[in-house]
C-alpha cells in the first residue's frame, strides 16, 4: 500500500511542484493583470476539462478493472479517447466565447491559451493508467511532458517577458504525451466502428458519470469567475493567490484518492475496512492541509508573491474547503459510487452548488475575496453532510427514508 500511494500520489505531486516553482515568476513578470487572466483562463479550462472527461476518471477504473481481457480494456480506452476528443473540439469555441465576455481585449489570448491548456488535461490517459495499475506510464506520458513544459519555459519568460509561452508549451507537450501513449498502448483496430453516430451514442451512455463530475467540477472551478465580478482587482489577486495554494493541495487529494480507488474495490478484499482506511487517510490529509494553508499560507504567499499576497482569512476558508473536499473524495468515490449510489453524489453536489454559488456572489460583494472563499465553504459543508448521512444509512443497512428524483438521501 505504501508503494502504491507513493507511486500514484508522488508522481502528480512532482508535476505540481514544478508548477509551483513557476508561479512566483509569472506573478513578478506579468503582474496582477496577467496573474488574474491566467487564473480566469485556468478556471474556464478546468470546467471544460471536466466536461471533456465525461466522467471517465470516476466510472472508468471500475469498468476496466472488472475485465481481465486486454482487448476489452483497450477498447474502453479507445472509446474514452474518441469521445473526449470530440468534446474537446466542441469546447474550444465555447471557451473562446466565454472568455470574450470575462476578460479584457488585451488579455484575451493569454486567458484563451491557458483555458485550452487546462482543457487538454481532460484528454490525459492518467485514469486508464490508474485503472490498469501502471503508475510509471503516468510519469512517462503525463507528468514528464508537463514538467518539461513548465520548467523549460522559465528561460523564455525571463528573456522575453511573454507569459503566453507557458500555456503554449503546456498545450503542445501535453497533447504530445497523450498521442505518444496512444501510439504505444493502443491498436488501430481498437477504434473500429467509432464514427460520429457511435460517438454520440457513447456520450449519451456516459451521462450519469459525466453529470456527477460536471456538477462537482463546475462548482469547484467557479470561485475565481464569481469573485472576479464582485471584488476589486487587488482583492481578486489576493483571492487568486490563496486559490493557487488550494489547487495545488487538491492535486494531493486527487493523487491519494486515485491511489486508493482501485484498492478499495478489489475483488476478494475487505471492502468496508479498506473504505474506512481511505476515509481516515483522506481526513488526515485534509486536516493537515487546512492547518498548513491557514497558518503558513499568508506568510508563504508574501514571500513568494509580494505583489499579490493572500490574507489569513482567505487562506483559512480555503483550508477548510480543502478539508471538506478530502472527506468527500472518500465518501463519494470510495463509498457511494461503488455502492451504486451515484445519484446521491450527484444530488449532494447540486445542493452544494445551489447553496454555495449564491453565497459566493453575496459574500464576495460584501467581504471581497474572503467572502468568496467562505461561500465555497458553505457549499462544501452541504455536500459533506449529505454524503456522510448516506454512508451512515449504508453502514447501518437502513432503507432510505425518502426519495428525491429517485436518489436515496
Amino acid at each position: 500500500m505504501i508503494k502504491r500511494i507513493a507511486a500514484f500520489a508522488g508522481l502528480p505531486l512532482l508535476a505540481s511542484l514544478s508548477s509551483f516553482i513557476l508561479l512566483p515568476i509569472i506573478a513578478n513578470v506579468g503582474g496582477a493583470p496577467a496573474w488574474n487572466s491566467l487564473a480566469v483562463g485556468q478556471a474556464v479550462g478546468a470546467i471544460a476539462a471536466i466536461l471533456i472527461g465525461l466522467g471517465w476518471p470516476l466510472t472508468g477504473p471500475a469498468a476496466v478493472a472488472a475485465s481481465g481481457d486486454e482487448t476489452v480494456r483497450r477498447r474502453f480506452y479507445a472509446v474514452s479517447f474518441v469521445t473526449r476528443s470530440f468534446m474537446f473540439v466542441c469546447a474550444v469555441p465555447l471557451m473562446a466565447l466565454t472568455l470574450a465576455f470575462t476578460t479584457g481585449a488585451s488579455q484575451f489570448w493569454l486567458a484563451f491559451l491557458m483555458a485550452c491548456a487546462q482543457a487538454a488535461a481532460g484528454l490525459t490517459p492518467a485514469w486508464y493508467c490508474i485503472a490498469t495499475g501502471h503508475a510509471g506510464r503516468i510519469a512517462k506520458y503525463d507528468v514528464l511532458p508537463r514538467m518539461v513544459a513548465t520548467l523549460g519555459v522559465i528561460p523564455l519568460l525571463f528573456a522575453t517577458g511573454e507569459i503566453s509561452f507557458y500555456p503554449l508549451a503546456l498545450i503542445v507537450l501535453g497533447l504530445a504525451g497523450t498521442l505518444w501513449f496512444n501510439k504505444d498502448h493502443s491498436n488501430r483496430s481498437d477504434f473500429n466502428g467509432l464514427g460520429l453516430t457511435a460517438i454520440l451514442k457513447e456520450i449519451w451512455a456516459l451521462r450519469a458519470g459525466a453529470g456527477i463530475t460536471a456538477a462537482a467540477g463546475a462548482y469547484a472551478s467557479t470561485p475565481v469567475l464569481v469573485v472576479q465580478f464582485a471584488a476589486s482587482t487587488a482583492g481578486l489577486a489576493s483571492f487568486v493567490t490563496a486559490e493557487k495554494f488550494y489547487r495545488i493541495g487538491l492535486l494531493a487529494t486527487a493523487a491519494l484518492g486515485n491511489s486508493l480507488q482501485g484498492w478499495v474495490s478489489e475483488h476478494g478484499g475487505d471492502h468496508t475496512r479498506r473504505r474506512v482506511f481511505s476515509l481516515r487517510a483522506l481526513t488526515g490529509l485534509g486536516l493537515a492541509g487546512w492547518a498548513l494553508l491557514a497558518l503558513l499560507g499568508p506568510w508563504v504567499s508574501f514571500m513568494l508573491f509580494p505583489k499579490v499576497p493572500a490574507d489569513f482569512w482567505t487562506c483559512f476558508w480555503f483550508g477548510l474547503s480543502f478539508f471538506l473536499v478530502c472527506v468527500t473524495t472518500s465518501t463519494g468515490a470510495h463509498w457511494l459510487v461503488p455502492a451504486k449510489k451515484m445519484r446521491v453524489v450527484f444530488y449532494s453536489t447540486i445542493v452544494g452548488a445551489v447553496l454555495g454559488l449564491p453565497a459566493m456572489i453575496i459574500l464576495s460583494g460584501l467581504m471581497g475575496g474572503q467572502g468568496g472563499a467562505l461561500g465555497l465553504v458553505i457549499g462544501e459543508v452541504a455536500v459533506t453532510v449529505i454524503q456522510l448521512l448516506a454512508i451512515l444509512r449504508l453502514v447501518r443497512g437502513e432503507a432510505p427514508t425518502r426519495e428525491v428524483d429517485g436518489a436515496a438521501l
